[in-house]
């Protein structure tokens, strides 16, 4: 047989767990048509993999490029660490399904990952589905259906109805008909996002219920739980509850302990997790190896809502520079975002009464934690790591929001911010854990089409969890500090998450299969990314293939749309 690619000499490592073994591997087709452990002969091309791992593309089950991919549709930053699949529609919030009204909402997000030319044009998933496929995507998109979506277009967002704990008979049935139809377009299930509006007044119940049409169709439930902090234990136990009640698969969404008083809780909830697991119960966890969260990590972001937005010729990051050294222009700015803080603690309180007379209960929001951590200032870097309370200290001040300020106008307003950390013990922990896989809690990202430069002028840091996460895993973690041996690793990037996912022909190097494929050096793999460099792709990865098409080729993105729609029901 003539094959259309032909990968030699390389060290297999089938994603399955298993040691490696010498073999080729013949691409026909998009599949892996044949391994052979007697060298092919002839081929439309060859690659040589000697001193190379070639192993399944890796597969992300926490991601949000569903917000951007039509106009990020090529995905150089997922290609360029050898992720080829991605679940999308998480914490809650995915592009569709949704109502005509619900439609300026989901622009509004699009344009956020700042592709603002794509029209909203579709109601159902199938519908958006179609249009990415027509459109052409560099990764393979499994979409999920967002609680929070279909919710906001049924009840309404908060303070239009979404804030009610209880729905109606009738919005109940509305709101599982949105879901049934998700589920019938192709949806892998059903995401929640616990702590944010509106999913955070859902009552347990809910859920369940949403969640029991999840299970007609086989899918997952991928949650963002209810509270990362404190109450962890808690929230580990709705996420539990609700997956053994309504039979469904889950995974808990980028599982950590968030705060310091919270170390070491993941090994109470890794407890539980198995616990659960022995009775019958199906979930496994995710995590992304970082110790900052959030998507965007510009500390100039916390004030970009109360900006104008109409100085022709300026970017929000001037803007914001400029309204902060006039001192008229920063006492509107901070009156304002006061104004937003005391907003949230009423719908806080009145959610907290609500839901707890209702038998359920919230978590604090993360719009009223303010405090958090410098990860890159270009000015101060002496200031890299430290609470922003020890950067008002720096200015001779006790106010936090002072201390921002002077820090923006010092580094003009490219200052890297993250919330409160996450332990590295913790973060070992969990990787340890058999059931754990990895994922980026991020989103595609075409640096050709949105260089990094005008993100940060539109106040959006990137997070390097985008293009480092995969070679962090294999490097850091992997070759360095010998937390997971290689074939581990490799397993948790690909065959288990594939498994979860229900993906019945990826996430190995097995006949049949699609041919998703890296080759990367297992001597030289690495993240590159920093807080204050995120767009810095990894060194030691040349190779990336998706539905047997070259998308890394000599450690050049080649610009190939070969990735493809996936349906739950194909």
């Amino acid at each position: 047989m003539d094959y259309d690619l032909v990968i030699k000499n390389g060290r297999i490592i089938d994603g399955a767990g298993n040691p490696w073994f010498k073999a080729d591997v013949g691409v026909k087709d998009g599949r892996i048509a044949k391994l052979s452990r007697i060298p092919f002969k002839t081929a439309g091309r060859s690659i040589d993999a000697k001193g190379l791992v070639v192993c399944p593309g890796f597969i992300n089950v926490h991601s949000h490029s569903d917000s951007g991919i039509l106009g990020h549709n090529n995905a150089e930053n997922s290609l360029g660490m050898g992720l080829v699949t991605e679940l999308t529609g998480q914490c809650g919030s995915s592009p569709a399904p949704i109502v005509g009204e619900y439609k300026e909402k989901v622009k509004s997000s699009m344009e956020g990952r700042l592709c603002p030319d794509i029209e909203v044009d579709w109601l159902t998933l199938g519908e958006w589905m179609k249009k990415v496929e027509t459109k052409g995507v560099g990764i393979n998109i499994a979409p999920l259906a967002g609680h929070g979506t279909i919710r906001a277009c049924v009840m309404g967002d908060e303070g239009k109805g979404g804030e009610r704990v209880v729905p109606t008979r009738k919005e109940m049935k509305e709101m599982k008909a949105m879901l049934d139809g998700a589920m019938k377009d192709g949806a892998f299930g059903l995401s929640t996002g616990l702590n944010y509006a509106p999913g955070r007044n859902a009552l347990t119940k809910e859920v369940i219920e949403l969640c029991k049409v999840v299970n007609k169709y086989g899918g997952v439930y991928s949650s963002h739980i209810r509270c990362e902090g404190d109450k962890l234990i808690e929230a580990t136990e709705e996420f539990i509850d609700i997956c053994e009640s309504a039979s469904v698969r889950g995974t808990i969404s980028h599982h950590k302990a968030s705060g310091r008083t919270n170390f070491g809780k993941v090994n109470e909830t890794i407890r539980m997790v198995e616990k659960a697991r022995g009775k019958g119960v199906d979930i496994i966890i995710d995590l992304y190896p970082w110790r900052f969260g959030g998507t965007t990590k510009s500390l100039g972001s916390r004030f970009a809502a109360f900006l104008s937005g109409d100085k022709p010729g300026k970017s929000p990051r001037m803007e914001l520079v400029e309204q902060l050294k006039d001192d008229s222009g920063w006492e509107r700015l901070k009156a304002a975002a006061l104004e937003a803080v005391e907003d949230e603690r009423v719908l806080y309180e009145a959610r907290k009464k609500s839901m707890k007379e209702n038998g359920g209960w919230t978590s604090i929001p993360y719009a009223l934690q303010q405090s958090g951590t410098v990860l890159s200032s270009r000015s101060h870097p002496e200031l890299n790591g430290k609470t922003l309370e020890e950067v008002a200290a720096f200015f001779g001040t006790k106010d936090i929001l002072y201390g921002i300020r002077a820090l923006l106008i010092a580094d003009e307003g490219y200052t890297a911010a993250g919330g409160e950390p996450y332990s590295e013990e913790d973060i070992k922990t969990i990787l340890r854990y058999p059931w754990t896989v990895v994922s980026t809690d991020q989103f595609a990202h075409d640096d050709s089409k949105v260089p990094s430069q005008k993100s940060a002028d539109h106040l959006k840091i990137l997070n390097p969890r985008g293009v480092g996460t995969y070679p962090k895993i294999l490097g850091k973690y992997t070759r360095e500090e010998k937390v997971l041996t290689l074939e581990a690793a490799i397993r948790k990037i690909t065959s288990l998450p594939a498994q979860f996912l229900g993906l019945q022909d990826r996430g190995l190097i097995k006949e049949g299969f699609w041919a998703d494929i890296v080759l990367f050096d297992a001597e030289k793999v690495k993240s590159n990314a920093t807080y204050g460099a995120p767009q810095v792709y990894p060194s030691g990865l040349p190779y990336v293939l998706v539905n047997g098409e070259l998308a890394v080729d000599k450690g050049k993105l080649t610009g190939a749309l070969a990735g493809k729609v996936l349906s739950n029901t194909a």
